[in-house]
Protein backbone atom coordinates (compact mmCIF):
# COMPACT_ATOMS: atom_id res chain seq x y z
CA UNK A 1 0.00 0.00 0.00
CA UNK A 2 1.17 3.31 -0.64
CA UNK A 3 0.80 5.99 1.59
CA UNK A 4 -0.24 9.66 0.92
CA UNK A 5 0.05 12.71 3.41
CA UNK A 6 -3.02 15.00 3.29
CA UNK A 7 -2.66 17.01 6.16
CA UNK A 8 -0.78 18.05 9.45
CA UNK A 9 -3.43 18.20 12.18
CA UNK A 10 -3.15 21.43 14.32
CA UNK A 11 -1.93 21.61 18.06
CA UNK A 12 -5.58 23.35 18.72
CA UNK A 13 -7.31 20.06 18.00
CA UNK A 14 -5.49 17.48 19.47
CA UNK A 15 -3.54 19.31 22.60
CA UNK A 16 -6.77 20.59 23.33
CA UNK A 17 -7.83 19.46 26.61
CA UNK A 18 -4.30 18.00 27.31
CA UNK A 19 -3.56 17.04 31.38
CA UNK A 20 -1.49 19.87 32.82
CA UNK A 21 2.34 18.26 33.37
CA UNK A 22 0.63 14.78 32.02
CA UNK A 23 3.40 12.87 30.37
CA UNK A 24 1.33 10.84 29.02
CA UNK A 25 -2.42 11.09 28.16
CA UNK A 26 -5.44 9.70 26.11
CA UNK A 27 -7.42 11.68 24.18
CA UNK A 28 -10.43 10.33 21.46
CA UNK A 29 -11.04 11.70 18.14
CA UNK A 30 -13.26 11.76 15.68
CA UNK A 31 -12.24 11.63 12.18
CA UNK A 32 -14.16 11.83 8.91
CA UNK A 33 -12.82 12.40 5.31
CA UNK A 34 -14.77 12.70 1.97
CA UNK A 35 -12.74 11.32 -0.31
CA UNK A 36 -12.60 11.03 -4.71
CA UNK A 37 -11.13 8.06 -5.95
CA UNK A 38 -10.06 7.75 -9.81
CA UNK A 39 -8.17 5.59 -12.30
CA UNK A 40 -7.97 1.93 -10.70
CA UNK A 41 -9.82 0.15 -8.20
CA UNK A 42 -8.72 -0.88 -5.19
CA UNK A 43 -8.73 -0.44 -1.16
CA UNK A 44 -8.26 3.11 0.60
CA UNK A 45 -7.75 3.38 4.08
CA UNK A 46 -7.44 6.83 6.24
CA UNK A 47 -4.82 6.87 8.83
CA UNK A 48 -3.75 9.50 11.71
CA UNK A 49 -0.33 9.76 12.08
CA UNK A 50 1.58 10.67 15.53
CA UNK A 51 5.11 11.28 16.38
CA UNK A 52 5.97 11.89 19.95
CA UNK A 53 9.46 11.37 22.28
CA UNK A 54 8.45 7.24 22.07
CA UNK A 55 6.08 6.29 19.21
CA UNK A 56 5.61 6.68 15.67
CA UNK A 57 2.45 5.88 15.46
CA UNK A 58 -0.15 5.12 12.54
CA UNK A 59 -4.02 4.02 13.59
CA UNK A 60 -6.83 3.14 11.31
CA UNK A 61 -9.53 5.03 11.21
CA UNK A 62 -11.64 3.27 8.50
CA UNK A 63 -11.37 1.85 5.28
CA UNK A 64 -13.43 1.17 1.68
CA UNK A 65 -13.53 -0.60 -1.71
CA UNK A 66 -13.74 1.63 -4.59
CA UNK A 67 -14.38 0.62 -8.24
CA UNK A 68 -12.09 3.30 -10.13
CA UNK A 69 -14.18 6.04 -10.23
CA UNK A 70 -16.11 6.78 -7.10
CA UNK A 71 -16.26 8.52 -3.85
CA UNK A 72 -15.51 7.09 -0.13
CA UNK A 73 -16.79 8.60 3.29
CA UNK A 74 -13.93 7.43 5.67
CA UNK A 75 -14.82 7.90 9.40
CA UNK A 76 -14.00 6.49 12.70
CA UNK A 77 -13.01 7.04 16.08
CA UNK A 78 -9.46 6.49 17.10
CA UNK A 79 -7.94 6.78 20.86
CA UNK A 80 -4.34 7.79 20.68
CA UNK A 81 -1.76 7.44 23.98
CA UNK A 82 0.51 10.44 23.47
CA UNK A 83 3.85 9.90 25.51
CA UNK A 84 5.94 13.05 26.46
CA UNK A 85 6.05 16.02 24.10
CA UNK A 86 4.08 15.68 20.69
CA UNK A 87 5.75 16.46 17.79
CA UNK A 88 3.32 16.09 14.57
CA UNK A 89 -0.54 14.72 13.99
CA UNK A 90 -0.98 13.91 10.75
CA UNK A 91 -3.91 12.29 8.46
CA UNK A 92 -2.56 10.31 5.60
CA UNK A 93 -4.77 8.18 2.82
CA UNK A 94 -3.43 4.40 1.99
CA UNK A 95 -3.84 3.25 -1.24
CA UNK A 96 -3.68 -0.24 -2.55
CA UNK A 97 -2.82 0.54 -6.04
CA UNK A 98 -0.12 3.40 -7.78
CA UNK A 99 -2.66 4.07 -9.96
CA UNK A 100 -5.28 5.00 -7.75
CA UNK A 101 -5.96 9.08 -7.58
CA UNK A 102 -7.13 11.00 -5.19
CA UNK A 103 -8.94 14.25 -3.92
CA UNK A 104 -10.11 14.64 -0.40
CA UNK A 105 -12.76 17.05 -0.62
CA UNK A 106 -13.45 17.23 3.20
CA UNK A 107 -11.51 16.60 6.39
CA UNK A 108 -12.47 16.89 9.99
CA UNK A 109 -11.05 15.37 12.96
CA UNK A 110 -12.59 16.78 16.49
CA UNK A 111 -11.89 15.47 20.29
CA UNK A 112 -15.34 13.56 21.44
CA UNK A 113 -17.29 15.29 23.39
CA UNK A 114 -16.53 19.03 22.23
CA UNK A 115 -18.78 20.81 20.18
CA UNK A 116 -17.66 21.04 16.22
CA UNK A 117 -16.25 24.24 15.94
CA UNK A 118 -15.38 26.24 12.20
CA UNK A 119 -11.74 25.50 13.36
CA UNK A 120 -11.85 22.00 13.41
CA UNK A 121 -12.48 21.22 9.81
CA UNK A 122 -9.38 20.71 8.37
CA UNK A 123 -9.50 21.02 4.82
CA UNK A 124 -12.82 21.92 2.94
CA UNK A 125 -13.30 21.59 -1.08
CA UNK A 126 -9.31 21.01 -1.08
Amino acid sequence: MIEKFIAKVPSRIWADGRPAKARQWDAEFNVAAWARISGKPGTVQLLVRYLDTNNDQAILVDAAEVNGDGSALLSGLVRLRFNDSVEQVQVSLRLSDPGMRYVVEELYMQRRGTALRPQDKLISNY
